[in-house]
């Protein structure tokens, strides 16, 4: 490894407080583990992979991880000491080592620069990050001299009973000299209440002075070790997302209801009505209006897209799309520029031409469907035949009426016309009207000879 800064990451916790057979770290947040914010923000620190230690044969923890870290392994729990010495020689760089862990989710990278930075700028054998967090519970303290040295850190559990406590608490997060660090842990004694290896206990043992960088949010500080401390994560997350899609030139009408994720984007003049929830991949262009209760995973928009009380999974729409309330449009699905869905609607795994109507009630399924269409109320494509799916292809400027069904594999040629209430199992030419239903036949006076029912 080089000499500049490299980040070593401690993930080997158990996280029994979740009551979960999912790994800790491997919870999501955000909509996904929350272990990457920690590995991205350091990674954008010190311009490097970092290592993070990991729990004996933890494989989905290291797919997750994939290429965008180092991982090691922890042979047995002992402690966060033991975690970090665990790093074996290989990886054990002559530069600055900045030590993290992986269940702070919410520490930025501007933090960790400024932390690194501070580390830098005189001779010092340690530089750790503070903070006040709204909840500090199971947090350790820091103690400092009169010149606000750190002297040592005491865990939560080893407070001593009846005297002050500080209330500057320790993130778990330092940049350590690593000429001092790896010799100091193989002098670390269990002689604590758990008895384990504490990291903390290294400050005590290293010769110079150890400072203190003060971080600038308490959101930073939210350390995830049960299912409430991970709603409290995602609260903040959430709030801070927010926060910059406003700042951004997004209206969201009611941040409290709203749910979107970190990745997602969104266009400036676009408005964000209340309940809804924009998830995974999603992007939007500019002057959308979205909600309320819209529900959007995945979905690419162009601009002027407006979607109401809607679901709408791994799509693409394009410029001046309007979905109305209650539809559905399932993956695979692309809806050209123009196209309108009226209430109830349903689309999967169709492509929908510029300018095409599919009205109320309608169910379009593994379809390909040209430009200028307009599909009635209450029609459906069938695609299943009870063993094999099959398409349904309509042709540009196709009227189809009120009420018909599709039996599919079916071709509709361009301009033709569907009668309301067909049923069209044949293919239809161009320009041709395809009428598909019984004759109407009234039988007089059968109102009045029909058995009276006791």
């Amino acid at each position: 490894m080089g000499d500049g800064p490299h980040a070593v990451i401690l993930a080997a916790g158990q996280g029994k407080r979740m009551r979960s057979a999912l790994p800790k770290v491997l919870h999501p947040l955000g909509g996904r583990p929350f272990i990457l914010y920690a590995v991205e923000a350091a990674q954008a620190a010190t311009g490097s992979p970092p290592v993070v230690v990991i729990a004996p044969g933890d494989a989905r923890l290291r797919e997750v991880l994939g290429d965008a870290a180092i991982c090691v392994e922890q042979a047995a729990p002992l402690g966060t000491g033991d975690a970090l010495r665990s790093v074996p020689e290989s990886q054990r760089g002559p530069g600055p080592v900045l030590v993290l862990v992986g269940d702070a989710p919410l520490i930025r990278a501007e933090t960790l620069e400024r932390l690194i930075a501070a580390h830098a700028s005189s001779p010092r054998a340690c530089t750790l990050l503070l903070g006040v967090p709204t909840d500090p519970s199971g947090l350790g303290r820091a103690v400092r001299d009169a010149d606000g040295h750190v002297l040592r850190i005491v865990e939560e559990r080893d407070l001593p009973i009846g005297e002050p406590v500080p209330m500057e608490c320790n993130g778990g997060i330092y940049v350590f000299d690593s000429a001092q660090l790896w010799p100091a842990l193989d002098r670390l004694t269990s002689a604590n209440a758990q008895g384990e290896f504490y990291l903390t206990d290294v400050i005590e043992l290293l010769t110079g002075p150890v400072e203190a960088v003060v971080a600038p949010d308490p959101d930073e500080f939210i350390f995830i070790n049960d299912r409430r401390q991970l709603a409290a994560a995602e609260g903040a997350l959430r709030r801070r997302t927010l926060d910059a899609l406003m700042l951004s030139g997004v209206t969201v009408e009611d941040p409290a209801s709203t749910y979107v994720d970190p990745g997602v984007q969104v266009g400036p003049d676009s408005v964000i009505h209340p309940m809804t929830t924009l998830s995974g991949s999603t992007r939007l262009g500019a002057e959308c209006e979205i909600g309320p209760m819209a529900v959007l995973r995945d979905v690419r928009a162009g601009q002027r897209v407006v979607i109401g009380e809607s679901r709408l999974d791994d799509c693409e729409l394009g410029d001046d799309v309007r979905v109305g309330a209650y539809c559905r449009v399932r993956p695979n699905t692309v809806l050209a520029s123009g196209v309108e869905l009226g209430t109830h609607a349903e689309v999967k795994n169709s492509t929908v031409g510029a300018g095409t109507r599919i009205s109320h009630f309608s169910c379009v399924l593994d379809s390909d469907v040209g430009e200028a269409v307009n599909i009635g109320a209450g029609t459906v494509t069938c695609n299943y035949d009870g063993e094999a799916k099959f398409r349904t292809t309509i042709g540009n400027r196709v009227f189809v009426g009120t009420n018909s069904t599709l039996v599919a594999p079916v071709r509709l040629g361009d301009g033709c016309y569907v009668g309301a209430g067909s049923f069209i199992d044949h293919d239809v030419p161009a320009g041709a009207l395809a009428v598909g239903r019984s004759r109407q036949r009234n039988v007089e006076g059968w109102a009045a000879r029909r058995p009276v029912q006791s």
